[in-house]
């Protein structure tokens, strides 16, 4: 993973996009039984596909000549820390609302977002397009701590709401 160009980074961005709806998803199946915490991990998974959505939309904006274009070495860096992920494993290691909470704030501030915000910065043109992204990537990075409903807010009462399995 050496070189690699802007193409295979929306590919990678993609398919990060979609696999994180497909984490929240898990989670929101996991929480069933709390219901106002299955609603914010459903939303985290609309973010998500509607994340991957625009990333197809964009590509489809693009010439082959900006698209066969090199990244950087610190993108590829960042894409080596988003192709590792799995959802299953993740999953599997949810015992309780505090691993997912734990879980959430890894990925939401992990590759997958700086990938968006590499994307984002290089290669939108529309700069009122533009700054809506940012403010809806800053809104969905700090949905965490703003939207858990506030009961679930300390890790004792989150490590009292167990998974399902």
């Amino acid at each position: 993973m050496d070189k690699i160009t802007a193409a295979q980074v929306f590919d990678i961005a993609i398919d990060a996009e979609r696999s994180a709806e497909k984490l929240f998803q898990g989670l929101e199946a996991k929480f069933t039984h709390h219901q106002d915490v299955a609603v914010l991990w459903k939303q985290y998974a609309l973010d998500e596909a509607g994340h991957a959505k625009w990333l197809e939309d964009l590509r489809a904006k693009l010439t082959t000549e900006q698209l066969s274009r090199s990244v950087d070495a610190h993108t590829v860096g960042l894409l080596r820390a988003v192709t590792g992920f799995s959802v299953e494993r993740a999953l599997r290691g949810i015992k309780d609302l505090e691993d997912a909470y734990q879980l959430v704030n890894e990925v939401e501030n992990g590759g997958t977002n700086a990938v968006f915000q590499f994307l984002l910065n290089n290669f939108e043109v529309d700069m009122q397009m533009r700054e809506f992204l940012q403010a809806q990537l800053n809104k969905h990075i700090a949905r965490l701590s703003l939207e858990l409903p506030a009961q679930y807010r300390g890790i004792l009462a989150r490590r009292s709401i167990q998974a399902l399995e």
